[in-house]
């Protein structure tokens, strides 16, 4: 995946030396971006602007960032881990 189709990202935090990243991929599509990867052999493997660095999918976003992403109004995609779609007003 290029960042040519990112529209925008927003920091989130930083937990134990990893940053997390909230990227908009489209209007109802969003992923949570993690630098450094804590695989180099992740096959999520992404690069966003000068960060490389891997999508994390639900199960592995620390609650603190789920925390953030509940108040951001975004939760996880069922059909698939790696998406966060915006919850309904």
């Amino acid at each position: 995946m290029t960042t040519k189709n990112i529209l925008l990202w927003e920091y989130i935090r930083e937990i134990r030396g990893q940053k997390y990243i909230l990227v908009k991929k489209t209007d109802k599509e969003y992923f949570v971006f993690r630098t450094p990867a804590q695989s180099e052999k992740s096959q999520n493997q992404f690069s966003l602007e000068n960060w490389e660095g891997e999508i994390v999918p639900w199960g592995g976003v620390p609650a603190k960032v789920r925390g953030w992403l509940a108040r951001k109004k975004v939760k996880a995609d069922p059909k698939k881990q790696e998406i966060l779609i915006p919850e309904r007003s």
